[in-house]
């Protein structure tokens, strides 16, 4: 008899099966069957996981914002409130960029929630937990000295819509420097507001 394999680690294959299937297929074209083959597990032990296609396509976003949500921690154990923030965009930039799979993945998922509206809502509560990290960010920065009194909510939504509108510039041109984009988003969001 073949040993089963722990729960979470059955799960991690499933989702990395499924997203190579995706983005193989295209989301239209991916079935529950397709990423039962792939993980190889059967149609009906993949059900027992997941009731539907969305919540697989849902499931893997979670588990690819994970990297993203360790990212936020160790940003936030930085000794300054300065250093945490470029540390946080130094780090965002380079796991998108060295995980190019998991970064057409997203591409692929947004495109599809903004169809459907009840996969939405998975993206909207990305994107309010990514807004109350730099608000927090920016607001502790304030409470320490390091910023100047500005408004949080637009260094916030700035801040985030840069980071993900650059990845798309970086992908497309080798050019564009990691190191030197940071530097970049330093002179433009933080030293303005440092004290």
């Amino acid at each position: 008899m073949v040993p089963r394999k722990p729960r979470e680690k059955r799960i991690n294959e499933i989702t990395q099966a499924a997203i190579e299937v995706f983005l193989e297929k295209g989301y239209e074209n991916t079935t529950m069957d397709a990423i039962a083959k792939k993980a190889g597990v059967s149609k009906g032990g993949l059900y027992h996981y997941f009731p539907s296609k969305d919540m697989v396509l849902i499931f893997a976003n979670d588990k690819i914002s994970e990297k993203v949500g360790e990212i936020m921690t160790s940003a936030s154990e930085c000794t300054s409130v300065k250093e945490g923030i470029l540390h946080y965009m130094e780090n965002y930039i380079r796991y998108w960029l060295e995980h190019p799979k998991e970064t057409a993945f997203l591409f692929l998922s947004i495109a599809k929630m903004l169809e459907k509206p009840e996969l939405l809502k998975y993206y909207q509560q990305y994107t309010a937990d990514y807004m109350a990290f730099f608000e927090g960010a920016f607001t502790m920065g304030i409470q320490q000295g390091e910023f100047k009194e500005h408004n949080v909510r637009t260094s916030a939504i700035t801040l985030m819509a840069a980071l993900d509108g650059v990845l798309s510039y970086m992908i497309f041109d080798e050019g564009l420097i990691l190191e030197d984009v940071v530097h970049h988003f330093e002179e433009k969001f933080i030293t303005p507001i440092a004290i």
